[in-house]
């Protein structure tokens, strides 16, 4: 009678297998040490997104062996490889560079059911992208972590339905359901059967069309400012930034949403449609930052993005008490050298919830680049207001970063 109880009380072991998250799954891997995945997790949770995407920001992982170890995560559920030979075959992947099926070769596990294939080398044998659109994506995929799949298909303009399809293809390869061969075959074809308007068309729109045609403002209102920047060798937007009558807030979004026009990320009409369609109240009025508390600020998406780690926080904060008086300058409240800690502790957490307060901080006190600190606040300000997606934010945000790396 007890053993039936047991029995009853503690699940199959293939179900237990299945039901393995990832995290557990790293933790018992020792993948990760145990601190470390443990904050991931917490901001994973917090932030709403993946937890492989979080480990890859934070560089606590690579994103070549954040696809082994999801692999090596599937092979374990599935019952295909013990434990212990996963773990064996991870140090040599990471050590070796080799793919899982290679690293279980080199142990001895029998690897006639597992086939090793990646979603980059089965488009590029398709013929669907070249070696340096591959290239690119894989460049943008270290910066924001996000799956490659979702990389070509926002940035390189690669049919969702094609990575869709080729991911499809890859499960089945591994489950020998089809041939690579036949994968590669049926992938060549799929551009021949998709519409023409699945492609995105590139649009560069100007900031005061964008403006107009989303009725934030009309052509007369923009005219004096127009002339202002014209006269004096300005950027429009800076101009604005200092019309009273113009929400900071909204402008700021309407640059970034710009920007995703640029990058081919939304399309023009989707982003007029959007302007068109939200609140008129927040377009021409200013708002109180106390009007409620954001979701998201610019210290949770530069976390979220990995341009900002808990140990580069741990660094600024070091560096504001050690120049306080200088902090206070920046962020407008006067600061004293004999300002006590707990002062301090309490305008250092204001900083971090102020936007600009924040970015006054990085730029003048921390040296970080502007263009890249001012594209972040028009993303968290676009965010805000639901005028795009946390994806494309952080992927357009790492796409600045490498433009201005590699510029």
């Amino acid at each position: 009678m007890s053993e039936q109880v047991a029995n009853q009380a503690e699940p199959p072991v293939e179900a237990q297998r299945h039901a393995i998250r990832f995290g557990e799954f790293l933790a018992a891997l020792d993948a990760i040490p145990a601190e470390k995945l443990a904050t991931a997790l917490k901001a994973s949770k917090q932030l709403g997104i993946p937890l492989g995407r979080t480990l890859v920001v934070r560089r606590l992982l690579s994103n070549d062996d954040l696809g082994r170890l999801l692999e090596f995560h599937g092979l374990y559920r599935r019952g295909l490889c013990e434990f212990d030979q996963i773990r064996d075959a991870f140090v040599i992947c990471h050590k070796n560079g080799l793919n899982v099926k290679e690293a279980l070769d080199a142990i001895g596990c029998d690897t006639h059911e597992i086939e090793s294939v990646r979603l980059g080398e089965l488009l590029l044998a398709a013929e669907i992208i070249d070696v340096e659109t591959l290239s690119n994506a894989l460049s943008l995929q270290d910066l924001c972590g996000l799956p490659l799949g979702r990389v070509l298909s926002m940035h390189a303009n690669v049919a969702q339905e094609i990575v869709d399809a080729a991911l499809n293809y890859q499960t089945s390869i591994r489950q020998k359901e089809i041939s690579y061969a036949e994968a590669v075959d049926k992938l060549k074809l799929m551009p021949l059967y998709l519409p023409p308007t699945n492609m995105r068309p590139t649009i560069d729109l100007e900031l005061r069309d964008l403006l107009v045609a989303g009725k934030v403002c009309s052509d007369n209102d923009l005219q004096l400012a127009m002339n202002f920047a014209i006269a004096n060798n300005l950027p429009l937007e800076k101009v604005l930034a200092n019309f009273e009558w113009f929400n900071p807030a909204f402008l700021s979004a309407t640059i970034g949403l710009r920007k995703l026009i640029q990058s081919g990320y939304i399309t023009a009409h989707e982003a007029v449609s959007f302007l068109l369609n939200c609140d008129l109240s927040k377009k021409g009025k200013q708002t109180g930052e106390d009007e409620g508390v954001r979701a998201l600020n610019l210290h949770k998406f530069l976390l979220a993005s990995g341009y900002l780690t808990p140990d580069s926080i741990m660094e600024i904060t070091k560096m504001i008490s050690s120049r306080k008086v200088e902090f206070g300058e920046i962020i407008g409240m006067p600061i004293e050298k004999d300002t006590s800690d707990e002062a301090l502790a309490k305008l250092l957490i204001h900083c971090f919830s102020s936007d600009q307060k924040l970015a006054n901080v990085l730029i003048k006190m921390c040296s970080y680049d502007e263009t890249v600190i001012s594209h972040a606040r028009n993303l968290v300000d676009l965010l805000t207001i639901g005028g795009a997606r946390l994806e494309q934010a952080l992927l357009s945000f790492a796409a600045v970063q490498r433009d201005l790396q590699t510029g």
